[in-house]
């Protein structure tokens, strides 16, 4: 991946339009430098610097995070699951369905943690765990036999979000929509650490949607 900065370092940097004039950022070191693709997002995001795409020489694969990991806003960059990208829970992640955000949380014995963030509704529980000796599979949608149903939601598909536990890895997996159908709005997860980068992979700033291709060399 080439950029503006033109350094053949194996790392893409995406800024925002703000304070990029002049070459005036430093990183780390001390260095100063422009970012290599500048998104125009406006007033909506004071910091010169999003995310980052890099090359992982150990494990030979493109990753994706933001672009500090110490002073990150995790609601700023988010990755959309399809069907060709579920996600296996190794940690909390915070994920965003219809209009509601959810913190999901593998914790002991393999329980599955389900917390509602932005809980509206009174009668449903801001919190479940689910234990997978008795139930592999959990769902949040528009259908009353979801477990999070949210039925008079149209941000939300009959089925949203899956989640379902993994015999063999030992591990939830998030699949958006179900194993038949994709939602319509997708689930959509913070990007809170480094995510593997696939073909097609879409990620949202803010209010921008955009979409990664691989390009295999003739």
């Amino acid at each position: 991946m080439i950029g503006g900065r033109g350094v053949g370092d194996g790392v893409t940097i995406f800024g925002s339009n703000a304070n990029q004039g002049g070459g005036s950022n430093e990183n780390k070191e001390g260095n100063k430098f422009k970012a290599d693709f500048i998104l125009n997002l406006k007033n909506q995001y004071s910091y010169p610097y999003i995310f980052m795409i890099y090359f992982d020489k150990d494990i030979k694969s493109y990753l994706i995070r933001s672009y500090s990991c110490e002073n990150n806003d995790n609601r700023i960059l988010y990755i959309k699951l399809t069907n060709g990208y579920s996600l296996t829970l190794e940690q909390k992640e915070i994920i965003f369905v219809g209009n509601i955000i959810f913190q999901v949380t593998p914790i002991e014995n393999n329980h599955l943690e389900i917390t509602n963030l932005s809980n509206h509704d009174a009668s449903i529980p801001p919190k479940q765990t689910f234990d997978p000796s008795s139930k592999k599979e959990v769902t949040i949608g528009r259908n009353k036999n979801c477990d999070f149903s949210f039925p008079g939601n149209k941000s939300f598909s009959r089925t949203q979000t899956t989640f379902e536990f993994d015999e063999e890895s030992q591990k939830w997996v998030i699949i958006d929509g179900s194993r038949v159908k994709s939602s319509t709005n997708g689930t959509w997860v913070f990007c809170s650490h480094s995510f593997h980068v696939k073909d097609k992979m879409v990620v949202g700033i803010l209010n921008n949607i955009i979409q990664i291709n691989e390009e295999v060399p003739e």
